[in-house]
């Protein structure tokens, strides 16, 4: 210990005595270290950390899924999941739930919130308790009892004030009253829907198109939420058996609903953090070769300074001193730089990491415990003990191995040739890393430049967009009049060009999907169902290809009729018009006829290829709640709020506007994945641009100065001030090629990884692997001039005379 403590205080007073040298270490490593660290941080909230519910790794999320695909619907049925909960032995409990958007109209002013109808033993599976009165429980599932509400910890605090006295009181929700019985802890949301509950008076969530039916006998309507919490000891892989036996059972029983329908299973973390993973792993990646260019760099510093304490380091020999002590003691040296780093690291990260949220998509904003914590601390320990070791490690070996008698005869110059080897394979490396960086974000950045000029199927600029919804008892005739009449009142509006709704708005998420078969034909074909009024095809841009769109004659009285996209055309009419086919509709078999056809929507998102769509006109169909688009004249169309939420309260005082935001918006949310991961890839690779500029500089500079004595003489016999200078900007342009072409051949490897994360782009695209070696080749020689002029302009009598 004692010699620990003199190997700590002489290795101080070493960092003190050189600040250029510690300043410019501990710069390189703080900014590997604070990257690494923030997107850990990142990384340990939303991949590591534990869900806030108790033995939370036993939940589970089950779905439906079309069993030849495998591709999943995200939901189930009422009738299979009530016998999923009969018929299986592997679950201490299955519940079931749907969320939606409610008006709430207590107070002065409705609010549109999102609520969930959930089965009685929801709260029960997840194993929180309210902090406040009870949750739901069995006798809250009979009809009369399930007028009650549990309402989440914000809606509490915000709209309530955090009144204890909240318990008891009655609220109006969707024009209905409801009893408050509970307060949920902060950050309760399984679901993303956790601002209130309510219970189903049949213990399964009603369809939200068919209110005040019994659900419990429905089979080919998905519409649940489905969670489960594994029995102690049960793995998800039996879990999985004995679902897809039950799923196998259940085809056999009920061929016509469940033909190819299979169970997924999977755990609920995994389930919350699917998009966001691969984008997190890849950014850790990145960070992990930004730590190790910044590395790269330290090493080189300390290489060239171990050249200019050789002499110190022969006499420490020449007294006696081992290499095992002398390893020590430059190693000591290495790990104080980095705890250095490490503490500044940390102090960086903290403030890069509320940033990196403010940047980040909805999804990740979503993850509360997000933060510096034990975890993060103690991985930002770990990272700086280990890159201290590692880029001390190869100086303080050169330096011990070195030649003592050479270093006191020739001071610094002394063997010179190791180290130069040294540097050269350390700036190699650096410029190998730099341009794996630099490949994969011009990947990410072509890539999100093609999603971006996707053409969505509509025209999002100048389109203010919110969702309205009426309640679930109001019939088909009064929602055709209702909204009817908000739309005339919006079109009216200063500055409004045209209004229209539909029940599914692109990018906003959601979906709803039904089974179309042609007339005379027994092949049903799945199409996703929107119900629209007749302005909302030009609202929106939408082109008319053929045929007509709707008229304000089409609706409840009118002939069934259908518009339908192009993707569905080519679909079910690969070779005949469509015009004036009869198809059937969903398990009603509700007959319309086509009379439009209309250009393809990206409804999902921009990388995803159209769906076929069917639109259907309001009036025709129950539709509660739908989503108005304005398009206006001004380039600001939130400036219209207030006159939109007056002009829907002059119908119906009682409606709240929800989700109220311009389309541009919507369509930025739908690429922001995509953005933040292409930001922060391009911000990495610009740090290791520099840090590769920065440790190829030094490498020359050094070198000059080490070959002070060789040009001198070079110049003494003839050679021109041109001549030096190609012989050092070659020295080093050979090393950024060597370096180029070894980064080359892992990007080839490295960027197969990302495939899943490129748009439009491949994983080996020939421009990106053209002009971004050349473009580091380019800052390389830049970083080479300025050692070159300064060589070139060497007097060679000077330079002879100081040997």
């Amino acid at each position: 210990m004692n010699t620990l403590r003199q190997d700590i205080r002489y290795g101080l007073r070493m960092l003190r005595k050189n600040p250029g040298f510690t300043l410019a270490a501990v710069v390189a490593l703080m900014l590997g270290i604070s990257s690494s660290t923030a997107i850990f941080t990142v990384v340990n909230g939303v991949l590591l950390q534990s869900l806030p519910y108790p033995r939370s790794d036993e939940i589970v999320s089950l779905a439906q899924t079309v069993r030849s695909t495998g591709v999943s619907s995200h939901d189930s049925s009422p009738a299979n999941y009530i016998d999923w909960a009969s018929q299986n032995d592997v679950f201490s409990a299955l519940a079931a739930s749907r969320g939606s958007q409610v008006t709430l109209s207590d107070g002065d002013r409705p609010e549109r919130l999102r609520m969930t109808t959930t089965s009685a033993n929801f709260f029960t599976l997840f194993g929180v308790n309210p902090i406040l009165g009870r949750s739901l429980g069995q006798q809250d599932s009979k009809p009369g009892n399930d007028h009650v509400a549990v309402l989440g910890y914000e809606i509490w605090q915000r709209r309530f004030g955090g009144e204890g006295g909240v318990l008891g009181r009655n609220i109006i929700l969707n024009g209905e009253p409801f009893t408050v019985i509970g307060v949920m802890p902060r950050g309760f949301s399984p679901d993303d829907y956790g601002e209130l509950w309510i219970p189903s008076a049949w213990d399964v969530p009603e369809h939200p198109l068919v209110p005040g039916q019994d659900p419990r006998q429905m089979r080919d309507r998905n519409y649940l939420d489905v969670w489960g919490r594994l029995k102690t000891g049960v793995s998800l892989g039996q879990a999985r058996s004995q679902m897809n036996a039950i799923a196998a059972r259940l085809e056999k029983q009920f061929p016509n609903a469940n033909m190819d329908v299979g169970v997924a299973v999977v755990f609920l973390r995994e389930q919350l953090v699917s998009g966001l993973r691969p984008a997190l792993v890849l950014l850790m990646a990145s960070v992990a070769f930004l730590l190790l260019i910044g590395c790269v760099n330290v090493a080189n510093l300390l290489l060239s300074r171990a050249a200019a304490r050789s002499r110190e380091i022969a006499i420490r020999f020449a007294l006696g001193a081992s290499r095992a002590r002398l390893v020590r003691q430059l190693l000591t040296e290495s790990v104080l730089l980095a705890l250095l780093g490490g503490m500044l690291g940390v102090i960086f990260a903290a403030w890069i990491v509320p940033i990196l949220l403010s940047l980040g998509p909805a999804d990740l904003r979503s993850f509360r415990e997000i933060g510096l914590n034990r975890e993060v601390l103690g991985f930002s320990l770990v990272v700086s003990l280990a890159t201290g070791l590692l880029f001390g490690a190869m100086p303080a070996f050169y330096a011990s191995f070195s030649n003592p008698n050479d270093s006191l005869v020739r001071g610094e110059r002394g063997s010179t040739g190791v180290r130069s080897r040294g540097r050269a394979t350390l700036i190699t490396t650096e410029i190998a890393l730099s341009l794996v960086l630099l490949i994969g974000a011009g990947l990410m950045m072509k890539s999100f430049a093609k999603l971006i000029h996707v053409d969505p199927g509509f025209a999002p600029d100048g389109l203010l967009v919110f969702n309205i919804g009426l309640p679930r008892s109001t019939d088909s005739a009064h929602q055709a009049i209702f909204y009817r009449e908000v739309t005339e009142r919006l079109r009216a509006l200063p500055g409004v060009r045209s209004a229209g709704a539909v029940s599914r708005l692109p990018l906003a998420g959601g979906n709803s999907s039904r089974s179309i078969t042609l007339v005379g034909s027994n092949q049903p074909h799945d199409a996703d169902l929107r119900i629209a009024t007749s302005d909302y095809f030009r609202t929106m841009a939408i082109p008319s290809l053929r045929g007509r769109t709707f008229t304000e004659h089409d609706g409840q009285n009118g002939q069934p009729v259908a518009v339908i996209n192009e993707a569905m055309a080519r679909t079910i009419f690969p070779s005949e018009d469509p015009i004036g086919k009869h198809v059937l509709v969903g398990s009603d078999n509700a007959t319309v006829q086509i009379v439009g056809v209309v250009g393809n929507v990206c409804h999902v998102g921009l990388e995803s290829s159209a769906r076929a769509e069917i639109y259907l006109p309001l009036g025709q169909m129950d539709w509660p709640s739908m989503f108005f688009a304005v398009r206006t004249a001004s380039s600001s169309p939130l400036a219209l709020t207030s006159a939109v939420q007056n002009a829907v309260w002059t119908v119906n005082k009682n409606v709240a506007l929800a989700d109220i935001r311009t389309m541009g918006d919507l369509v930025a949310k739908s690429v922001a994945n995509r953005k933040f991961t292409m930001l922060l890839l391009a911000i990495f690779a610009g740090i290791a641009l520099f840090l590769a500029a920065i440790g190829l500089f030094g490498v020359m500079s050094y070198s000059v100065v080490q070959r002070a004595r060789e040009i001198g003489v070079r110049m003494a016999l003839g050679a021109k001030r041109t001549d030096i200078f190609k012989l050092v900007v070659r020295q080093g342009m050979l090393l950024t090629f060597i370096g180029l072409a070894i980064g080359l051949v892992i990007a080839l490897g490295v960027t197969r990884l990302m495939s899943g994360l490129l748009f439009g782009v491949s994983t080996t695209d020939a421009s990106t692997f053209i002009i971004l070696p050349a473009l580091l080749a380019l800052v390389a020689f830049l970083a080479c001039w300025l050692p070159a002029y300064r060589a070139s302009s060497v007097d060679p009598i000077i330079a002879l005379r100081s040997e």
